[in-house]
C-alpha cells in the first residue's frame, strides 16, 4: 500500500520565506554571492573528499554503508537503490508519512538484512554546504556501537580492513591536495620565489655571504624550490647540519654555500633559521580596501598601484636598490618619484617623511642600539599613550553619548614626546627603558618627558604609569613606540660595542662635528659619513659651565649605523613569480613537493605548539579560515584553488592526530583493541567519546573567539 504523505505547512511557509529572501539579497549581491558559493563549495569538496575516502574503501571492503551525505541535514534530496527499482525524495522533512500507515516502516534505510525490500546506500545532499558525513553500519562518533551479527558491519570487519577505512580519509585528502596542486602548476600559479629580501645582523645567512638580491635557485639538490622551501629548510635539516645551496648572484654568478640554521634570540622567531626575508615589489599594494587607501593616501600620499620608479632622484630597479639610498639619507624626508595610472605613464613626486629606528634587529643579540658615531640620540615618542579608563568610564564609553576631542581626557604621553627620565634613569637609551620597564612591572614608573604646549614652546612635563605584561606575554611594556630623535642635536648615550667610547655626558648637545656647526643628528651623520677613515673633532656642551671636546676616530665602514625607515606604513606587494610546470611530468612532481611542504609545515606547527614555541592564539579557526578564504577568492580563483589544496595537506595531518572522535584516535582504539585482543568497555568507550567531543568543541569555540578578535579588532 503507498505511504500518505501529508505537508508541513509551517516548515513549507519558511522554506519559501527564506528562499525569497535570500533570491532577493542574491540579486542585490551577486558577486558577494558567487565568491561565498565558491568559498562553501571548495570547503565542501574538501571534506567530502575526506569522506569520499572512507565511503570507497568501505564500499571495497564489504561494509554496508547505510548514508552518504553532501552537506549536512536538514536533507534537500535522498537517493536510495532499492532491489526493484530506486527512491527519490525531495525536502522530504517538508513531506511526512501519515502516522498510521504501516508501509512507513518497510521505507526505512535500516531494513533487516533479510528484508527483500532492503535498500542500498542512501545518497543526500544536505542544506548546509560545509562538508558531509558516511555513516557504515556498526560505526558511531559518539560512543560504542551496538553489535550485530550482520557481516557487514565495520565492527565485524578485521582490524586492518577497518584502519584500512579509517585512514582513508586522511589519504585521500593528501592524494587530493596533490592533484590539485599538479594541477595548478600545469595551469600557472604565482608564488613568492627564493629571493634575499633583507638579511638580519649576525644571522647564518650574513655570516655566509647571503645578501638582498641573491636568489637560492637550489636546495640541497631540490630545483624546485619557492621562499617555503627556504622556510623549511632549517626546520627539516639536524641541529647542526649544513644545508647546501646554489646562489644566483644578481650579477648572473652561481655560487655554492653551506649554511647552518641557528635558534634566533628573537621570540617571535621559533626554532632554527637563516635569518632572512621575503623580497617585496616597488609596487603599492593593488588589493585594499577602500578605507586603507584613503588612509594610505592621507598618511603617505600614495595612490593603490604606485609603482616607484626613482629615489633621491636616482632610478631604482628593485627593493634593495631604494633601501640603499633610504639608508644613505641624513634627512627627516625623501622624496620618491611612482609611475601612476593604467598605462603607468604619469610621473608624480612624493616626499616622504623619515625616522630613524631605536634599534637594529640582531640574529644573535635580539637587538643593536642604534647610533652615529657611537652617538646615540634621545628617544622620541610616535604614538599617544591614553589614560587607562576605569569600568565606570569603559560603559561611559560603549553606552554613553560620543565624547568630542576637546571634552576626551589628554593623554598621559603624546606622540612627539621626548623622553628625558624613566625612572632614575636620566635619557635613557632604548635598552636602559626596556629594562626600567621591566623592573616596574606593575608598578608605578614616573616618566619625564620634553613636551611642545599649543604655543609650540618646549617644557618638561612628568606622568606617572604602570608597566603591565602584554596578554598571554611575559614582555612588558608602557603601550608607546619610540623612534630616535634626530630633528635635536641631544646625546642620551655613547656605545662601545664595535666603537671607540666617547666621554660626553647623558644629555649633552653637540655643537660642532669638525669644526662645523651642527643642528641636528641628521648633520653629525652626514659629516661622520663624509670622514670616513679619518679622524675628527666632536664638541659638546651640556650647560654654560660644562662644554668640551673629543676627538672621533671614524672607522671607514659601519660609523653610521642608523638605516631609515619610512614614518608611515609603505604596503608594498610581494615578489612573485609564476610556477608553471614544462610539462606533465614536471607538474606530478612538483604537486608531489608541494604537498610534502604543507603536510611537513603542518606537523612543525603541531611540534611547535606542543613545545610552546608557537602562541595558540595564532592558528586560525573554522571562521578565520573561511574569511581568510572569502578574501582570496575575491581576488584569484587559482590562489583560491590552491589555498584549498593547503587546507587539504592539512586536514591530512589534523585527522591524524590520536585525538578522540578523529581519524588519528580511531586508529589508536582499533590498535588497543589488536593488542587487547578485544575492544575497550562500551562504558570506556563512550567516555572517551564524549570527553573527544567535549575538548574539540572547546578548541573549536576558543578559536573561533580568537577568530572574531582578529576580524573585529586586527
Amino acid at each position: 500500500m503507498a505511504v500518505q504523505k501529508k505537508i508541513n505547512w509551517m516548515r513549507l511557509m519558511l522554506a519559501i520565506v527564506l528562499v525569497v529572501a535570500g533570491g532577493f539579497w542574491i540579486a542585490n549581491h551577486p558577486l558577494t554571492f558567487a565568491n561565498i558559493m565558491l568559498v562553501v563549495l571548495g570547503f565542501g569538496m574538501v571534506v567530502v573528499v575526506h569522506e569520499f575516502g572512507h565511503f570507497i574503501v568501505a564500499k571495497l571492503s564489504g561494509i554496508k554503508v547505510e548514508a552518504f551525505s553532501i552537506g549536512f541535514p536538514p536533507t534537500l534530496a535522498a537517493f536510495t537503490r532499492k532491489r526493484d527499482g530506486f527512491r527519490l525524495s525531495i525536502l522530504p522533512k517538508l513531506f511526512e508519512a501519515d502516522e498510521g500507515d504501516a508501509g512507513n516502516k518497510t521505507d526505512s534505510p535500516l531494513a533487516k538484512v533479510d528484508d527483500p525490500q532492503a535498500w542500498d546506500t542512501e545518497y543526500r545532499i544536505g542544506l548546509v554546504p560545509f562538508g558531509g558525513f558516511v555513516k557504515m553500519l556498526g560505526q558511531e562518533d559518539t560512543g560504542a556501537v551496538q553489535q550485530t551479527a550482520d557481516p557487514r558491519s565495520f565492527t565485524n570487519k578485521p582490524i586492518w580492513i577497518r584502519i584500512a577505512v579509517v585512514a582513508a580519509g586522511v589519504i585521500f585528502n593528501a592524494i587530493s591536495a596533490f592533484l590539485i596542486f599538479m594541477v595548478v602548476f600545469m595551469v600557472g600559479m604565482k608564488l613568492p620565489p627564493a629571493v634575499v629580501g633583507s638579511v638580519m645582523s649576525g644571522s647564518p645567512a650574513e655570516r655566509q655571504g647571503l645578501r638582498p638580491g641573491d636568489e637560492i635557485v637550489e636546495v640541497n639538490g631540490d630545483t624546485f624550490v619557492d621562499f617555503t622551501s627556504l622556510v623549511l629548510a632549517p626546520a627539516l635539516s639536524g641541529k647542526g647540519q649544513p644545508i647546501h645551496f646554489k646562489v644566483k648572484r644578481p650579477d648572473g654568478r652561481i655560487d655554492s654555500i653551506q649554511v647552518v640554521a641557528e635558534e634566533a634570540v628573537l621570540s617571535d622567531i621559533p626554532g632554527r633559521s637563516l635569518g632572512i626575508q621575503q623580497a617585496q615589489t616597488l609596487i603599492l599594494e593593488r588589493k585594499i580596501t577602500p578605507a586603507e587607501a584613503e588612509l594610505l593616501k592621507k598618511e603617505t600620499g600614495f595612490l593603490p598601484g604606485d609603482q616607484i620608479v626613482a629615489a633621491g632622484d636616482k632610478p631604482v630597479a628593485n627593493v634593495w636598490d631604494m633601501e640603499d639610498i633610504i639608508h644613505g639619507t641624513f634627512a627627516d624626508s625623501i622624496s620618491l618619484t611612482v609611475s601612476r595610472g593604467k598605462e603607468a605613464t604619469e610621473k608624480t613626486n612624493i616626499r616622504i617623511p623619515l625616522q630613524w629606528p631605536q634599534t637594529n634587529a640582531n640574529f644573535g643579540t635580539e637587538f643593536d642600539l642604534c647610533h652615529v658615531g657611537s652617538l646615540v640620540p634621545r628617544l622620541k615618542i610616535i604614538t599617544d599613550l591614553e589614560v587607562r579608563p576605569t569600568p565606570k568610564g569603559l560603559l561611559s564609553k560603549w553606552f554613553g553619548p560620543k565624547l568630542s576631542e576637546k571634552d576626551k581626557p589628554a593623554p598621559l604621553l603624546r606622540k612627539g614626546d621626548i623622553i628625558l627620565k624613566a625612572g632614575d634613569i636620566e635619557v635613557p637609551t632604548y635598552e636602559e627603558l626596556r629594562q626600567v620597564t621591566i623592573d616596574h612591572k606593575n608598578k608605578p614608573m614616573s616618566m619625564t618627558v620634553l613636551r611642545k604646549d599649543a604655543e609650540g614652546k618646549e617644557g618638561s612635563v612628568t606622568v606617572e604609569i604602570t608597566p603591565k605584561a602584554k596578554p598571554n606575554s611575559d614582555r612588558v611594556t608602557i603601550g608607546i613606540a619610540v623612534v630616535l630623535d634626530a630633528e635635536h642635536p641631544v646625546v642620551a648615550a655613547t656605545v662601545g660595542k664595535d666603537q671607540p667610547t666617547l666621554d660626553i655626558p647623558r644629555g649633552a648637545t653637540i655643537t660642532a662635528v669638525d669644526g662645523q656647526e651642527v643642528g641636528s643628528f641628521f648633520d653629525i651623520a652626514r659629516l661622520i659619513d663624509a670622514n670616513a677613515g679619518d679622524k675628527i673633532s666632536v664638541e659638546y656642551r651640556l650647560d654654560e659651565q660644562n662644554a668640551g671636546s673629543v676627538g672621533l676616530d671614524v672607522p671607514k665602514e659601519g660609523a653610521v649605523n642608523v638605516q631609515p625607515i619610512f614614518a608611515a606604513p609603505v604596503p608594498l606587494e610581494t615578489l612573485k613569480r609564476v610556477y608553471k610546470a614544462p610539462n606533465a611530468i614536471a607538474a606530478v612532481g612538483w604537486g608531489l613537493k608541494k604537498t610534502w611542504q604543507f603536510i611537513a609545515q603542518s606537523v612543525i606547527t603541531l611540534q611547535r605548539l606542543i613545545s610552546q614555541d608557537v602562541s595558540p592564539e595564532s592558528l586560525m579557526g573554522p571562521v578565520g579560515i573561511v574569511s581568510v578564504s572569502y578574501k582570496i577568492a575575491s581576488r584569484s580563483l587559482v590562489d583560491y584553488i590552491y589555498f584549498l589544496g593547503l587546507i587539504s595537506s592539512c586536514i591530512a595531518v589534523m585527522n591524524l592526530l590520536p585525538l578522540p572522535i578523529v581519524d588519528g584516535g580511531v586508529i589508536v582504539l582499533l590498535l588497543i583493541e589488536k593488542l587487547r585482543g578485544k575492544p575497550l568497555s562500551e562504558k570506556m568507550q563512550e567516555i572517551i567519546s564524549y570527553a573527544g567531543i567535549a575538548f574539540l568543541l572547546a578548541v573549536f569555540l576558543w578559536l573561533t573567539y580568537n577568530d572574531i578578535l582578529r576580524i573585529l579588532f586586527g
